[in-house]
């Protein structure tokens, strides 16, 4: 999933979520999604797109 997906499909939590499992603040969380040079960029994408993904297809099932 792109940065720009992501961005559109999250929801409140999402980043703090992320953050946690990468073991990081959730601001820093949020600034490394928008600066793909950052050393948790891809982190913070591959956890966002999963916690997306997941959320989605438990939504779909009903």
């Amino acid at each position: 999933m792109k940065v720009n997906e992501i961005i559109k499909k999250k929801t409140i939590g999402d980043i703090k979520i992320a953050a946690q499992i990468i073991g990081i603040d959730a601001a820093n969380a949020r600034v490394a999604l928008r600066r793909p040079g950052s050393k948790y960029h891809d982190k913070v994408v591959t956890v966002l797109s999963n916690l997306i993904h997941h959320r989605e297809s438990l939504t779909n099932s009903r």
